[in-house]
């Protein structure tokens, strides 16, 4: 007989569910799903050197004190290709057969491209002519009516690229170079799949090459200010959309529209569209305080109006009544510095000029928003008269620029110590797109990595059929590229986002001969960037990321003319083993079956030169002379990596390798769905080059990114924790002293989950489907294996004893749901978080925002991942992500962020010199607590600190460790943890 109880419950969430989608179909708003406001995400372009190109995220002192904002547009789309009109070109009067697309802006659009224009499309099968049309109203190019995939939506742009930039695309499509001054590439995200795809035309002239692209450039940027416009504070956007609504109403209706007024229906239908979704009862609310006169309408006043109580933060209200003595007045200068000094934990004394410079900007914004208040020249040039309103206090906490969530990196005082010194942000099969059988090899592959910061990319060589080599994951269904085009490709964005050296893993498979060829494309394509010999001669170390900046290494195998000699390759000859197999397997683990080895490949020595700093080695064994010299590696499948950790001492001796020499670590062949494993198990060991599949933006490559992002760059290489890195001399002797070294700190913080902003709507949503978001928030560590090491509390406790780290069980805990809003939820639940830890560097926080869709189910919305020692303290918004790692471009969660100082753990010591000991103990806490707190204080300018300081810290640390060699006895033996 079956359990009544478990038959009730399972009729209660079968309710839930159906309440659930009934309340979903609440709104009689109509929307045409292919009517679209504008883009949704912030565009990466490959012609961007300003790096990761966030929304708001500039250098805070490349802004006027009489800016009101930044300019939204350049921090999205970053600048445009050199080739085409730039969008101010085309903004003149109108012309006879012209059209515009909003009277606000004046994006012209020319009416030949409405009614049609041929062009060649190149395909890999066939040059075609087809009419290029363009629907202004739905902003979507299309080819072939009978075809839904032959047409493409200008906000689903990701790149145009033109001439010299899509050279390679030409030449792989066999197109005449005489065609390249009118070869347009557009590379956009399919609507229906969200597969990346990409479409070659060849314009008839250069008059109509010129057209096409200005103009589709003009409408994305004007689109995107649009949508990102309704996000920002103030109402500089509002006109617009009035405008642009007015127009498509008049055109879509029969009847005249009444003038310049629009009923509750229209107003709820455009919320809709530009992803405002929150319930009708929200709205109608709005709608009737903004309504004056009763009418039933608004007019363009009424939406102005309508518009900001839209946008109203009561959280931000609160905090404002909370931190301004006189909130009516508004916020003076030292209540501004109280409050960042105090709250947000900047240390304003380091940077009082740009301090003030920053409250004296959002003064003069503030009385740029209230044009009726009448305050003298003399008070505005007084900082100290200065006030600061609401509306610009809110401004500030939303700019990513001078209230960021992360620290900003001090690349120039720590990218001085050896290559092996440094995590390095690898990737793994990099030519692939999507999964490991089946999936696409492309360039665009290696584009898209290197934007977003990676410094290790791999490239499979294989023999072409025309003796051109190429890169495919060999034995499978994958697609094809050529190796020229790859190398061309990342000589032209390596240095895109990061200045700092590109390491290029080969794993070759071609005959001598077309080794001999990819030699040559390297040299050539490369030129003085490529390493080709050792910057400096009788040295055994290897260079620093500053002494390698804006150059690209070779991690290849040796051929048989080289040979061992003071711990440094030379030529002649070799008795080493060169197969170039990625699969350096452990395979000399005692008591194991050795697997038969594999067919090494013979690697010619115009290749294997290239080998400098970095010579694939296959392991055999710690001892032997290959595992002395200073210039190789080791790689290993994550399996291989982790069975031979099981044993104490030799993952001690693995360990005790990476703090001198480089290691790379890739996954497993059977992730044939491109999936990743946690990669903190592997940086705790040393590991440098822990190569992930980009792909795939899961929990793996959400730890990555988190571990090399800071506020205002990404450098691609991070610092190794101080016990892993360093001499040999300052690494434990033997396994058991191992655990003597690694101190545990106890790490406490926590993070109240305010409210979210403007949530997009699932994949699956229509319009008037409502949105029921929670927020996850997980707590990751190198340390999250024993249970017991980690707590929280507040919210609703998630953790799962299996966990989905790969290291154990991390903390997870939740909020309550909040119905039916999802355009700016309050949720204002705090969690507290404390975990014992050795690697307070490796401590992350995984935000995760859901829709609950009834029972237990749910669907992700958007993540955010950021190390805890790179997180700012205070008051935050956060950018999310989607579940491809694309950034909203108006989506934020709004967070308050809260760390203790760290203090060490008490251990059990010898009893001789007590007195000693526990003074030892105070000077630990108290240079540990300095450091860690220290760290966080300094947000914007830290770089600027004097070096004496961190020298006078590192001391203070030295000192102490040498003295506890003293004092503290060894454990017994057994396995480090």
């Amino acid at each position: 007989m079956s359990d009544p109880g478990k038959q009730q419950s399972l009729m209660r969430r079968v309710s839930q569910k159906a309440a659930n989608k009934l309340r979903r179909r609440t709104s009689s708003a109509s929307y045409d799903p292919e009517e679209r406001p504008g883009p949704v995400f912030v565009r990466h372009r490959s012609g961007s050197a300003t790096g990761e190109g966030r929304l708001g995220i500039q250098r805070h002192d490349s802004f006027d004190d009489d800016d009101e904002s930044a300019v939204i547009i350049d921090q999205v789309d970053g600048p445009s290709d050199p080739n085409a009109v730039s969008s101010d070109k085309i903004k003149t009067v109108p012309l006879p057969g012209h059209r515009q697309i909003d009277p606000s802006v004046g994006v012209i659009v020319p009416e030949q491209l409405q009614i049609g224009t041929a062009m060649t499309r190149i395909t890999r099968k066939k040059k075609v002519k087809r009419i290029f049309k363009l629907d202004v109203n739905k902003a979507r190019v299309s080819w072939d009516p009978t075809k839904q995939t032959s047409r493409f939506y200008v906000d689903d742009m990701k790149d145009i690229r033109t001439g010299a930039n899509a050279r390679n695309y030409r030449e792989e499509l066999q197109v005449s170079s005489a065609e390249e001054d009118r070869w347009i590439t557009i590379i956009y995200i399919d609507s229906e799949g969200g597969k990346l795809k990409l479409l070659h035309v060849i314009a008839p002239s250069a008059e109509l090459f010129k057209v096409w692209t200005s103009t589709l450039e003009a409408i994305h940027r004007y689109r995107t200010e649009m949508m990102a416009g309704l996000a920002m504070q103030g109402e500089k956007f509002v006109e617009a959309h009035w405008k642009r609504y007015m127009a498509n109403l008049q055109a879509s209706t029969s009847q005249p529209a009444k003038a310049d007024r629009v009923s509750f229906e229209d107003v709820e239908r455009l919320c809709r569209s530009i992803h405002v979704n929150c319930s009708r009862k929200f709205l109608k609310e709005k709608f009737k305080r903004a309504d004056r006169d009763n009418s039933g309408y608004l007019n363009f006043q009424e939406f102005e109006r309508f518009v900001k109580l839209l946008k109203e933060r009561d959280e931000i209200k609160e905090m404002w009544e909370e931190y301004v003595v006189n909130p009516g007045v508004g916020m003076y200068r030292n209540e501004f510095r109280a409050f960042l000094r105090e709250v947000q934990m900047v240390d304003v004394d380091t940077d009082s000029a740009q301090v003030d410079k920053v409250f004296r900007k959002f003064c003069r914004q503030s009385s740029k928003m209230n044009q009726t208040e009448s305050v003298s020249r003399s008070h505005i040039d007084d900082i100290n008269e200065m006030r600061m309103n609401r509306e610009a206090f809110a401004a500030f906490l939303l700019s990513s620029s001078y209230n960021p969530p992360l620290l900003a990196a001090t690349t120039a005082q720590c990218l001085d110590h050896p290559l092996n010194e440094y995590y390095c942000s690898s990737s793994h099969n990099t030519y692939l797109m999507g999964r490991q059988v089946r999936g696409e090899s492309s360039v665009e592959a290696y584009i898209k990595v290197l934007q977003r910061g990676c410094r290790c990319v791999e490239i499979d060589c294989w023999d072409g059929d025309d003796g051109r080599p190429v890169v495919t994951h060999g034995h499978t269904g994958t697609s094809q590229c050529l190796f020229s085009d790859v190398i061309s490709a990342i000589g032209k964005y390596a240095f895109i986002s990061s200045p700092y050296p590109v390491i290029l893993s080969l794993e070759v498979h071609c005959s001598l001969e077309q080794q001999v060829k990819m030699a040559e494309h390297l040299v050539n394509i490369l030129g003085d960037s490529l390493v080709c010999e050792s910057l400096m001669s009788n040295s055994f170390t290897l260079p620093s990321p500053q002494e390698l900046k804006h150059r690209i290494l070779v991690k290849v195998k040796g051929s048989r003319q080289q040979e061992y000699k003071n711990g440094f390759l030379r030529s002649n000859t070799s008795s080493s083993s060169n197969a170039t197999s990625e699969s350096d397997d452990f395979g000399s683990v005692a008591g194991e079956k050795k697997k038969p080895p594999k067919v090494a490949t013979k690697i010619a020595h115009e290749l294997g030169k290239l080998g400098v700093y970095c010579r694939g080695e296959k392991f055999r064994n710690f001892a032997l002379p290959e595992s002395k010299t200073f210039n190789h590696v080791f790689s290993f499948q994550e399996n291989s990596f982790l069975k031979f950790c099981k044993d104490s001492e030799k993952k001690f001796q693995l360990e005790k390798h990476n703090v001198r020499y480089l290691m790379r670590v890739y996954p497993s062949g059977f992730r044939v769905n491109s999936s990743n494993f946690d990669p903190l198990g592997f940086w705790r060991r040393g590991v440098q080059m822990v190569a992930l599949n980009w792909q795939t933006y899961d929990l793996g490559v959400q730890l990555n990114e988190a571990m090399f992002a800071s506020a205002n760059d990404r450098s691609g290489y991070v610092l190794k924790p101080k016990i892993l890195r360093g001499r040999n001399l300052d690494f434990p002797s033997d396994s058991a002293d191992a655990k003597v070294k690694k101190d545990k700190k106890q790490v406490t913080f926590s993070i109240e989950v305010i409210s979210a902003q403007q949530l997009p709507r699932p994949k699956d949503h229509r319009s008037e489907d409502s949105i029921d978001p929670f927020v996850e928030v997980e707590v990751f560590s190198a340390d999250d294996k024993a249970k017991g090491t980690s707590t929280g509390e507040g919210g609703v406790d998630l953790s799962d004893s299996k966990g989905v780290s790969g290291l154990g069980a991390p903390q997870k805990r939740r909020t309550n749901v909040v119905r039916d809003d999802g355009f700016h939820p309050l949720f204002k639940e705090t969690m507290k978080f404390s975990l014992v830890t050795k690697f307070e560097e490796l401590v992350f926080v995984r935000f995760s925002v859901y829709d609950a869709q009834g029972g237990d189910d749910k669907s992700l919305i958007a993540t955010y991942t950021a190390k805890l020692i790179s997180l700012q303290q205070g008051y935050r918004h956060l950018p999310l992500y989607d579940v491809q790692g694309e950034q909203y471009l108006f989506s934020t969660l709004f967070v308050k962020v809260k760390v203790d100082p760290m203090t060490l753990i008490d251990r059990e010591l010898p009893q001789r010199g007590s007195t000693t000991i526990e003074s030892l103990k105070t000077s630990a806490k108290s240079v540990l607590s300095r450091g860690f707190s220290g760290d966080r204080r300094s947000v914007r300018r830290k770089g600027d600190k004097d070096k004496s300081k961190e020298s006078e810290a590192s001391q203070d640390e030295k000192q102490l460790h040498d003295s506890k060699r003293l004092l503290i006895s060894p454990p017994t033996p057994e396995s480090a943890s």
